[in-house]
This record gives C-alpha cells, sequence and structure tokens, in this order.
C-alpha cells in the first residue's frame, strides 16, 4: 500500500503554536488521530498487555495494602443505606443524587458510634 505525503511549506514551530491553542478536546482528537505522539511520549511505543497487567497487580497491591486486606465485597453496606451491588446497578443520575446528599449532610449533627481499637481516621 502506498501512501501519498504532501510537502507543506509549515515549520514544527508554527504546528506547535497551534497546538498550544487548541483545546483539551482537540488535544484529545490529535492523540486520536495521531496515536504515536502519545508513544513517543511513553517511551516511544504502546505499553504491552504483560506491562498494563503488571501495572494493574501493582495497583491492587497498593489498595489491598492501605485497605489493610479487606476487600469490599458486593453485599457490604456501602452508601445510603445500599449495599455496593445495589448502588452500582442504579442509574448514574440516582448514584449522583446519593453523592449529591452525602455531600451536603451536615455532620456536625452525625451521630457517634464505636469502632475498633485499631481502626485508622481518614486522610
Amino acid at each position: 500500500m502506498t501512501h501519498v505525503v504532501f510537502s507543506l511549506p509549515v515549520s514544527v514551530e508554527q504546528i506547535a503554536a497551534v497546538i498550544k491553542q487548541m483545546s483539551s478536546d482537540e488535544r484529545q482528537r490529535l492523540f486520536e488521530l495521531v496515536p504515536e505522539i502519545q508513544y513517543q511520549l511513553i517511551g516511544g511505543r504502546p505499553p504491552s498487555t504483560d506491562s498494563i497487567d503488571a501495572h494493574i497487580d501493582t495497583l491492587r497491591g497498593e489498595v489491598k495494602r492501605l485497605l489493610g486486606e479487606t476487600v469490599i465485597t458486593d453485599d457490604m453496606p456501602f452508601l445510603g443505606g445500599l449495599t455496593l451491588r445495589q448502588y452500582f446497578d442504579l442509574p448514574e443520575t440516582e448514584r449522583t443524587q446519593i453523592w449529591e446528599a452525602e455531600a451536603e449532610a451536615d455532620w456536625n449533627e452525625a451521630s457517634e458510634r464505636e469502632v475498633d481499637p485499631d481502626a485508622l481516621i481518614a486522610r
């Protein structure tokens, strides 16, 4: 397959000036049209499946370490009186409403409850 390439009288500096004026959506579109630009930024080639899997495993390990090996299951109470499974079964609009209601709650009026001696405070 042959490609026809037209030489444009445009310098790299002129292209850079145009890119600087682009919105973030336009830059994202540029990356979609020319993925080689992103690959150049991350080392010249797309990440391999193995490196992506290794990165995911590393992140999972870090999350487990931070949670103290406590894994959240689908049946555990989560937010708004729902379990995690019930929460994710809701439409996005209802999930947003639950978070907004929690954000608007007056935390100074929240009732106190006993916690385990080894509980960690939120950071």
